[in-house]
């Protein structure tokens, strides 16, 4: 029976755009159109496209053979208890087996397959026009079929199913949803539904073009009208997926995030024809496109705060400065709302070192950095031509004597690249000839140099009794007392961490790399990372703060803020195959003399674009490990090849090296034998006859010797 609906309540989507971070993944894959993804149980994405079947581990993609189909579209693929079940184009189900694609024919299923689920068990459900199909699939037989009530065909056919605590509904093309539990259906009002998508007690009817038909709700046997997404897409709808609580709406123009619980609008992406996404072991979001690739949504709890790009950012009355890259001075507050443009004048606290004439100062041919007063009466000029000072008794007179170019006393005739006072009458200072420290009472100044070689600085910092000093060499220098008293050296032990800023808040030394943020309380000892950070690609990091214990990053996309969480480190899998090459006994690891070189496949997974690891290997020969050193290799490689090697038994080791915390992974081991050759066994015969025969013919004389003196 139809039974038609007499309850409609209308309520609204709450409709709030937030910003997005996602980044494209080199995948080959461009040109494909990625219909589906899921992941292996090394951490391998395995994606389907319209030319087949391929696998992913974050540096290539690998083809996986599907000759025995059709047709190599794949519309769809399905992971239940480690095994891979797909749908191709042409209706063909298959299981990927050993790498390869196996089909799976099924006597039970008469009609074209049109979606495969998995079950609350585990099973798999096939959707079919007419009917739903449950499979089990270890081992893989048939265990229920349900006939769809009032289906029609060619009239009335099933093109959307879904279960929640409440039933079991069918979404019919007769626009009617199907009780399938009461047996009983109903006409959708006012809209024309196209997906189901199933809560705990109720079910959200979505329509092909949520922005010109309403959405519904469906609970208790009664409709609520769920109005229209206004702005949200321009075209239809084309895959509606649930992950955890939220609901993924992909169309031809981008993606809309929903809240399931409220149906609050989390995100929206725009600009790209979305057709798959799914969600990882560690919570990240993968995007596939049509003829776009992979992209990737980076988990974790930061916010893109502002879209402007900013070059430098400072602290400034507990709100932060940002200058953007076309000069602008903006005041934003902890949220990234800008609160003003410029810091008022009327809001700047007197220093008592500072001259009173504000700096910078633009001259006829010097450009004035610093001036200070000096407890001589004079004043220190700081400028692009050196360091000098000048007498004068109040600023009107220094002013006068600057603008009128006064004599003055020269203390050093070379342009001053960076100035830093520090708590006491101390200075460093750097120009073309290295880092200097000057005394202010004397005004001598003498040159800092380590193991006689000049500093370059890039940046200079004063903190509690010491200077610290980024070169351009990538070293962090500790300088007390005019020396240097310690080194951090970020090209040692084969890393090379391109250390571009220096920060201290609270005791605690911030580095900003080229790739990520580290943080420790002593530069002796390992950085600690911020891993969310790590796990972002094509960022470039131009500046940070910290405020409130939060960290805000400038980058070329806008203002990020995180949080830093204590995560426990995880290194990326390991996939070490088993060695090959010539000469190799069948089906061993054992390979003749004459063999010219010994292959070992790899395979690292590491998804995430930053790749802020280091490969290392070693190759041990007769278990010397004590005279074996590691070597560094790319992270690219699929395979290490040794050739002629000598007789001994090997083994290969590999781990990941994270430059920044000073970590290693544990490392990964495969084993094999090179045989001894025909010359070095005779060698090995011939010494040890040699050793016998000597033994044993001082055991002749001695037993010679002892019966001439029983004889006596």
């Amino acid at each position: 029976m139809k039974l038609v609906p007499f309850f409609l309540l209308f309520t609204s989507f709450i409709f709030a755009q937030t910003k997005s971070y996602y980044y494209p993944v080199e995948t080959s894959l461009r040109d494909h159109y990625i219909t589906a993804i899921e992941q292996d149980e090394f951490g391998r994405l395995i994606l389907g496209t319209d030319k087949g079947v391929f696998s992913f581990n974050g540096f290539q993609s690998k083809q996986i053979s599907s000759s025995k189909l059709y047709s190599k579209d794949i519309i769809q693929l399905l992971k239940l208890k480690n095994k891979f079940i797909g749908l191709s184009k042409t209706g063909q189900l298959f299981e990927i087996k050993d790498d390869e694609v196996v089909l799976i024919t099924l006597s039970e299923i008469k009609n074209p397959i049109l979606k495969l689920e998995k079950t609350k068990d585990g099973n798999l459900r096939i959707l079919c026009s007419d009917a739903v199909y449950q499979f089990k699939v270890n081992p893989f037989s048939f265990l229920s079929k349900t006939a769809i009530p009032f289906y029609e065909k060619g009239k009335s056919e099933l093109i959307d199913y879904c279960e929640n605590d409440k039933g079991r509904f069918a979404l019919l093309s007769s626009n009617e949803l199907v009780d399938i539990n009461d047996q009983a259906s109903r006409t959708l009002p006012g809209m024309k539904g196209r997906w189901l998508m199933g809560q705990k007690n109720n079910l959200i009817i979505f329509p092909a073009k949520p922005n010109s038909n309403i959405s519904l709700q469906y609970s208790n046997k009664r409709f609520k009208n769920l109005n229209k997404l206004i702005g949200a897409f321009n075209h239809s709808i084309q895959k509606v997926v649930r992950i955890d609580q939220k609901m993924y709406l992909l169309s031809e123009t981008g993606m809309i995030v929903l809240k399931a619980g409220d149906m609050r609008v989390k995100s929206i992406i725009v600009g790209l024809q979305v057709t798959a996404v799914f969600q990882d072991r560690n919570k990240n979001i993968w995007l596939g496109t049509k003829s776009k690739g992979l992209y990737c949504i980076p988990a974790g709890t930061y916010k893109v705060l502002n879209s402007t790009e900013f070059s430098s950012l400072d602290i400034y009355h507990n709100n932060i400065i940002a200058r953007s890259n076309s000069g602008e001075m903006m005041v934003l507050n902890k949220f990234g709302n800008k609160v003003r443009n410029t810091v008022h004048k009327n809001e700047l606290k007197p220093d008592a070192k500072q001259s009173g004439i504000q700096m910078p100062l633009i001259l006829a041919d010097e450009f004035v950095k610093e001036i200070l007063p000096l407890n001589t009466g004079n004043f220190l000029i700081v400028s692009s031509r050196g360091l000098f000072s000048i007498e004068a008794k109040s600023t009107r007179e220094l002013r006068e004597k600057l603008t009128k170019g006064k004599p003055r006393t020269v203390i050093l005739e070379s342009p001053v690249k960076l100035f830093q006072q520090s708590d006491s009458s101390e200075v460093l200072f750097s120009n073309l000839d290295g880092l200097f420290s000057l005394d202010l009472n004397t005004l001598e100044y003498r040159s800092i140099r380590f193991f006689n070689e000049a500093i370059d600085p890039s940046q200079i910092l004063f903190h509690k009794n010491s200077w610290y000093v980024l070169s351009s060499a990538n070293k962090i220098f500790t300088i007390r007392n005019g020396k240097v008293a310690h080194e951090m050296n970020f090209r040692e032990n084969g890393s090379n961490l391109l250390v571009s800023k220096l920060k201290i808040y609270a005791d605690e030394f911030y580095i900003l790399s080229d790739k990520t943020l580290y943080r420790t309380t002593d530069l002796h000892g390992n950085l600690e990372r911020l891993e969310e950070l790590s796990r972002m690609n094509d960022l470039f990091l131009r500046d940070f703060v910290v405020l409130d214990n939060k960290i805000f990053v400038a980058t070329q996309f806008g203002l990020f803020e995180f949080k830093w969480e204590k995560v426990k480190m995880t290194f990326p899998t390991f996939i070490l195959g088993k060695p090959t090459g010539d000469y190799q006994k069948e089906k061993t690891d054992k390979f003749e003399a004459a063999n010219t070189e010994v292959n070992i496949p790899y395979e690292l997974v590491e998804l995430m674009g930053n790749h802020p690891y280091q490969l290392q290997y070693r190759l041990i020969r007769n278990e010397e490990r004590d005279q074996t050193h590691w070597s560094n290799t790319s992270l690219g490689l699929t395979k290490l090849t040794f050739e002629h090697l000598s007789s001994g038994s090997y083994s290969l080791e590999l781990r990941l090296f994270d430059p920044g915390t000073g970590q290693f992974s544990n490392p990964s081991t495969t084993t094999f034998n090179v045989k001894a050759s025909w010359y070095e066994d005779i060698i090995v015969w011939f010494m040890g006859g040699v050793f016998i025969g000597f033994f044993g013919l001082l055991y002749l004389k001695r037993r010679k010797r002892l019966k001439k003196m029983h004889l006596k």
